[in-house]
């Protein structure tokens, strides 16, 4: 199959919608499918505008952004339609049986594609809470019941549920989980990482591998690490990821200043998606403190490498993680159930080592990338059906 992934963010810039496009792409690659990635390529300036990787290939149009301030083009107009413009010239003329979009603003653009070419029409919308957005209802109901998809693609419970409830009729929307690869271990790689931080290899290392902003709940991780460090005292902690939310980033540092943490937690915002194995295979324990995940993709990826992981009894972390099994569930915004579950993995290593086992099992049961890539070839097959039957 002929298939155009319109995503709108991607490689090296990290996340879970981002991993999810990096995995699916290469997977496809692999079974012989032609993949197309087109993704903004406006805030990776460096990178080429077309380049193949892992046997597909990735545009990233940027031009665009200066068509919006031309003084002889109507702006508005030019909002809409510049990114269109610009893909249509880097696509040529490529058609596709597929577009999968994997955002709310991809569907927008991916409609117009598909119903250029005939194609099926496939989504993934991973936004947590778009109707929270200006006009957060319209824009939903725009993208569940309006435009022309024939399969939505959902990553766990909440993106079905979610799919549904908005109008959506249960034949057109497929549960598929995302799926991860287990990468080689690179122990050089955490060591450099390690010394990166000032800690060394005995050092008590605790990540959380999210972007920094509310739903993520660093504030929580970061009063919790302050009761660990009364056991613990060695005890570090690193915030993986980019910070969505100034204005939290900036709560979070008068915390930790406050608390007396500064050299104890670090914050790297500069990890690209490659980075990652290597961050949570330098880690001790991995924290997920969310508020709400839609899936718990950072989580299935450390429980991919065997490491054990604390996360809160949330949606889309309760269908990962079970209790005692594979990891420690704690309730949310509680800094001392936090706390009390980090501190006793630590001074347990035997316990870690064995919810670390279970957790690698059960992403090989259920969160595997090569179940994710065959059951979405599946799902496109059915699209591509259930379009030719449309009248």
């Amino acid at each position: 199959m002929r298939i155009l992934l319109l995503t709108s963010s991607f490689h090296p810039l990290t996340g879970g919608a981002e991993s999810y496009a990096r995995t699916l792409a290469a997977g496809l690659a692999s079974e012989g499918h032609q993949v197309v990635v087109a993704t903004d390529g406006h805030d990776v300036a460096g990178l080429p505008l077309s380049e193949r990787i892992d046997g597909y290939e990735v545009l990233r149009p940027r031009a665009y952004s200066a068509e919006v301030d031309r003084k002889d083009k109507v702006r508005w107009r030019q909002m809409q339609y510049a990114v269109l413009s610009e893909l249509s010239g880097l696509l040529g003329e490529q058609r596709f049986d597929i577009v999968h979009a994997n955002s709310h603003e991809c569907l927008v653009l991916g409609s117009v594609v598909a119903l250029e070419q005939g194609a099926a029409l496939v989504a993934s919308l991973h936004e947590q809470n778009p109707q929270s957005e200006p006009f957060g209802l319209g824009r939903s109901l725009l993208s569940y019941r309006t435009l022309p998809v024939d399969l939505f693609l959902a990553a766990s419970d909440f993106y079905a549920q979610r799919c549904t409830a908005t109008g959506v009729p249960p034949e057109a929307v497929r549960k598929v989980y995302h799926g991860v690869t287990v990468p080689e271990p690179r122990p050089d790689a955490w060591t450099g990482l390690r010394t990166r931080l000032g800690a060394a290899a005995d050092t008590p290392l605790i990540v959380c591998p999210a972007r920094i902003y509310t739903r993520k709940d660093q504030l929580t991780l970061v009063e919790a690490m302050a009761r660990v460090r009364v056991h613990v005292p060695t005890a570090r902690l690193l915030l993986a990821g980019r910070v969505s939310d100034e204005h939290y980033a900036q709560r979070l540092g008068q915390l930790t200043g406050e608390l007396g943490l500064t050299d104890a937690v670090h914050i790297i915002e500069d990890f690209a998606n490659t980075d990652m194995p290597d961050v949570l295979g330098a880690a001790d324990l991995v924290a997920l403190p969310s508020l709400e995940e839609g899936l718990g993709l950072a989580a299935i990826e450390a429980m991919a490498l065997g490491r054990p992981v604390v996360g809160t009894d949330v949606v889309g972390l309760r269908e990962v993680l079970t209790d005692r099994h594979d990891a420690l569930v704690v309730p949310p915004r509680s800094p001392d159930s936090l706390a009390a579950a980090l501190t006793r993995l630590l001074l347990e290593p035997s316990l870690a080592l064995e919810l670390g086992e279970e957790a690698r099992r059960t992403v090989q049961k259920r969160f595997s990338a090569s179940s994710m890539v065959r059951e979405t070839i599946r799902c496109y097959r059915e699209a591509v059906d259930r379009r030719a039957a449309r009248p």
